[in-house]
């Protein structure tokens, strides 16, 4: 192919190419003070805020979601210790406090509400998945819609037995996700349940999440469209 050629085709991606490109939306925890862009996350994500606290005196036997509460307090860096896994990667523990972690005091049981913000390019749909673990365990809703429930805590006092648990991430496939054109929120309500009576059970969480906007049909015709409008422009020339 001659250069003129190659300089057609390199016109007609760089007009088409973009048009064609989905939206991908990086978030994870991370503790107030510390800036979404700095951790390599979608530069719209706030910090994770504590919106509040539900109490119960024992743990139900089917975890509920509680009212959701609309507090903004700071949220602090936990150590993971030997207690919980590492985080996912640049993602961070977080807690209410910053002796919530192993280790520290331990807090009351009850519900425990935190929320992250971000903004999405378009409103999809969107495909991707979402790896959490919370101690005890943690549910997760997107705009207020449960995206990942809570798991049951089982036999094991230190966390959850399966689901999202301290142990390990639960990676949860996400697909058709629709998105606010303005800001979306993701919520985490911890369960802190497991060890009644003793006061030993820390409690905190953490999240990676990736989202990926499918390229609509349309702009998809487009490039097509105009990749082969110039492949016959080039065939012409050469045959001239």
């Amino acid at each position: 192919m001659s250069i003129p050629g190659l300089a057609i085709l390199s016109s007609l991606l760089a007009i088409f190419v973009p048009i064609a490109c989905a939206d991908t939306i990086s978030l994870g925890s991370f503790a107030t003070g510390t800036t979404a862009g700095s951790l390599g996350f979608s530069a719209s994500e706030t910090a994770m805020n504590f919106a509040g606290y539900t109490a119960f005196s024992s743990p139900p036997a089917v975890a509920s979601t509680p009212a959701l509460q609309s507090g903004t307090a700071s949220t602090y860096a936990l150590s993971p210790g030997g207690a919980w896994a590492g985080p996912i990667g640049n993602s961070t523990w977080i807690g209410s406090t910053p002796q919530s972690g192993p280790g520290g005091v331990s807090p009351a049981y009850g519900y425990y509400q935190f929320n992250t913000a971000f903004t999405a390019g378009e409103t999809g749909p969107y495909s991707g998945s979402i790896d959490v673990m919370g101690d005890d365990t943690v549910q997760v809703l997107l705009n207020g819609v449960v995206i990942v429930p809570f798991a049951p805590l089982g036999s094991d006092a230190h966390c959850a037995d399966t689901g999202p648990t301290c142990s390990g991430g639960d990676i949860v496939a996400l697909d058709g996700v629709s998105l606010l054109s303005g800001a979306n929120t993701l919520t985490f309500i911890v369960e802190q349940a497991g060890d009644i009576g003793s006061g030993s059970d820390p409690s905190g969480l953490d999240f990676s999440m990736t989202l990926a906007a499918a390229p609509e049909p349309g702009s998809l015709l487009l490039l097509g469209t105009g990749l082969l409008a110039g492949a016959a422009l080039l065939l012409r020339r050469r045959l001239a």
